[in-house]
C-alpha cells in the first residue's frame, strides 16, 4: 500500500510506518530499496517514541528537560533518601545494588500501563498479605514523590506518550496523515491510547496483526494460537466502536 502511494502520488499527504524501536531502520532501508521509487519524502517511519517527539516538536511540549536513565535512577535515589523514615519495606533495600534500576523500571512499567499512585495505594487496601501490603505502601509514596520531583520541570521517556495524545488535535501533520502500523502483537495503555487518538484525528489507520481471522465479537480463548493478536484486535476494535470510527473491512 505505502509502495503503490509512493509512486501515484510522490508528494500527497503524509504517510507514517510505525513499527517497534528495534525495526524502524530495517523498515525504512525497506521502503527506500523499492526499485524505481527514486525517494520518499511523503513517507517517514517512526517508533511511536520517535513520532512523539516529532509532534511535539511541531506543536510545543519540549520545554520540559528531559531525563535519561541514569537521570532518573538519580531522581529515585534522592526521593529515597528524604522519605527513608516513612518506608515500611524498602528501606532495608534501598543500599542493595541494582535496586534502584529494578525501582526504575517498576516504575517505568506503572506509568506505560497508566497505574497512578493513588490505584497502587488503594490496591494496599484490600485483602492482601501484610508483607505485600507495606510494599505497595511504599511504591506508592517513592511514585507519588517521584510524580511531584518531575512535575513542571522534568519528562521522562514514559511522559512523551502523554504529551503526545494531547497535542495530536494541535497538529498539522497528523491531520492528514495516513498511518500504518505493523510489527506489534501487543499494546501497553499508553500506546492503546495513541492509536485511540490516531483514529480520531487522522485520515486512516491501517494496524496489521498476525492472525488466522478477526475477533471483533469476543476475544479468543486463552488457549488459542493467536490469543495475544486477537486480543489485541479485539480491543483496536472495541476503541474504534466506542469513538464512533467507521472500520473498513478486514483484508486477509
Amino acid at each position: 500500500d505505502i509502495r503503490a502511494k509512493l509512486e501515484q502520488d510522490p508528494e500527497g499527504p503524509s504517510i507514517i510506518y510505525i513499527v517497534p524501536d528495534q525495526m524502524t531502520f530495517q523498515a525504512e532501508l525497506e521502503l527506500i530499496n523499492t526499485p524505481n521509487l527514486g525517494g520518499m519524502i511523503r513517507a517517514q517511519v517512526f517508533s511511536f517514541s520517535r513520532l512523539a517527539w516529532k509532534v511535539l516538536q511541531e506543536t510545543g511540549g519540549m520545554g520540559r528537560q528531559h531525563l535519561n536513565n541514569v537521570g532518573v535512577n538519580m531522581v529515585i535515589r534522592k526521593i529515597m533518601e528524604e522519605k527513608k523514615s516513612e518506608l515500611k519495606t524498602f528501606q532495608r533495600s534501598s543500599d542493595k545494588q541494582g535496586f534502584i534500576t529494578q525501582l526504575s523500571d517498576l516504575l517505568k512499567e506503572c506509568k506505560r500501563y497508566c497505574l497512578t499512585p493513588e490505584e497502587i495505594l488503594n490496591q494496599s487496601d484490600e485483602k492482601v498479605s501484610p508483607i505485600l501490603r507495606s510494599k505497595l505502601d511504599d511504591l506508592s509514596l517513592l511514585y507519588n514523590g517521584f510524580e511531584h520531583e518531575l512535575e513542571g520541570q522534568y519528562v521522562d521517556s514514559e511522559d512523551y506518550f502523554n504529551l503526545l495524545v494531547e497535542k495530536m488535535p494541535e497538529s498539522d501533520y497528523l491531520r492528514n496523515a495516513e498511518i500504518y502500523v505493523d510489527g506489534f502483537y501487543s499494546f501497553t495503555t499508553q500506546e492503546y491510547g495513541i492509536m485511540a487518538g490516531l483514529m480520531q484525528h487522522c485520515k486512516n489507520v491501517t494496524v496489521s496483526l498476525t492472525l488466522d481471522k478477526p475477533f471483533k465479537e469476543q476475544a479468543p480463548d486463552p488457549l488459542h494460537l493467536f490469543r495475544m493478536t486477537g486480543e489485541t484486535y479485539f480491543d483496536l476494535y472495541q476503541i474504534a466502536l466506542q469513538n464512533g470510527i467507521k472500520v473498513e473491512e478486514d483484508r486477509l
